[in-house]
């Protein structure tokens, strides 16, 4: 699917440990309480695997070990308000998390994240 203008396009990582998800709270100008899975947009010419490398030690100082793809999907950006594809993989990582760059705070979520209070992103709500 090509992005144009309207829409963001942007790469994903599913990251679980001990049957929970890990999802993140960037900082917003609004003070936005939604999750989102970390990853972001591609940059120039960079793979799916060089944005997540790029990504997840920016946001989260962790390294790439190995991905898988888990799948695409369309909806619109809780944050921006305009169509959102994203490219979603399955991730191992190496580290321990550790919120920077963007990245406000992590927490690793169960099934039963609405109960903690936890809002998710319309993508990883819906899809993933």
């Amino acid at each position: 699917m090509a992005a144009n203008r309207e829409e963001i396009h942007k790469i994903g990582a599913i990251i679980l440990q001990d049957g929970k998800l890990l999802v993140v709270r960037k900082y917003t100008p609004d003070s936005r309480m939604e999750c989102i899975i970390p990853g972001g947009r591609v940059e120039g010419s960079e793979t799916h695997r060089q944005t997540l490398e790029r990504e997840l030690s920016e946001e989260l100082g962790v390294k790439l070990i190995n991905m898988e793809h888990f799948g695409s999907f369309d909806d619109v950006a809780v944050f921006e308000r305009i169509p959102i594809h994203m490219e979603v993989y399955t991730v191992a990582i190496n580290g321990v998390p550790e919120p920077s760059s963007e990245v406000k705070e992590y927490f690793w979520i169960g099934r039963d994240y609405h109960d903690q209070g936890i809002g998710l992103g319309s993508v990883l709500e819906r899809h993933v």
